[in-house]
This record gives C-alpha cells, sequence and structure tokens, in this order.
C-alpha cells in the first residue's frame, strides 16, 4: 500500500500538492519537522506520566507512617557507601 492508494480530505490533497512542488531538500525539511513534532509529544506525553506517578509515589511513601524506614541503614547497622 502506498499513500496514494489511502482516502483523503481535500485538505490533504491541498498539502500534497504543494508538498510535490517542493524541492528535495524542502521535502526532507518537512518530513523531519513532521517526525519531530511527533516525537516531541512523545517525549512530553512520557515526562508528564514521569512526572504525575512521581508525584503520586512521593505523596504515598513519604509520610510519618514510613518515617521510620528512613533511617534503616542505622536501625541494622549497615554503613552507607
Amino acid at each position: 500500500m502506498t499513500v496514494a492508494d489511502l482516502e483523503t480530505t481535500p485538505r490533504v490533497v491541498g498539502i500534497l500538492t504543494v508538498a510535490n512542488s517542493l524541492t528535495s531538500a524542502e521535502r526532507l525539511f518537512v518530513a523531519r519537522w513532521l517526525l519531530d513534532s511527533v516525537l516531541a509529544d512523545e517525549i512530553n506525553d512520557e515526562r508528564d506520566w514521569q512526572r504525575l506517578s512521581l508525584s503520586a509515589f512521593e505523596k504515598d511513601w513519604d509520610n510519618e507512617e514510613d518515617a521510620i524506614y528512613d533511617t534503616w541503614r542505622t536501625a541494622y547497622g549497615v554503613p552507607t557507601g
């Protein structure tokens, strides 16, 4: 299957018409820009997810009940390093 085989909207047809008039260097630039825009969105989504999960983890574990485990090395005589 090629791109030409896919059903397209009139907007995409217009974009492809303009893209066909671009030079090879211009097409490479547009292709790179499109790829970067998709990857940047995925990276941002992953970063946001990690921030949310870290925040939830910190709330769950940073409390008075679990504070006794903060000094586990001292309690069990384990040296740092």
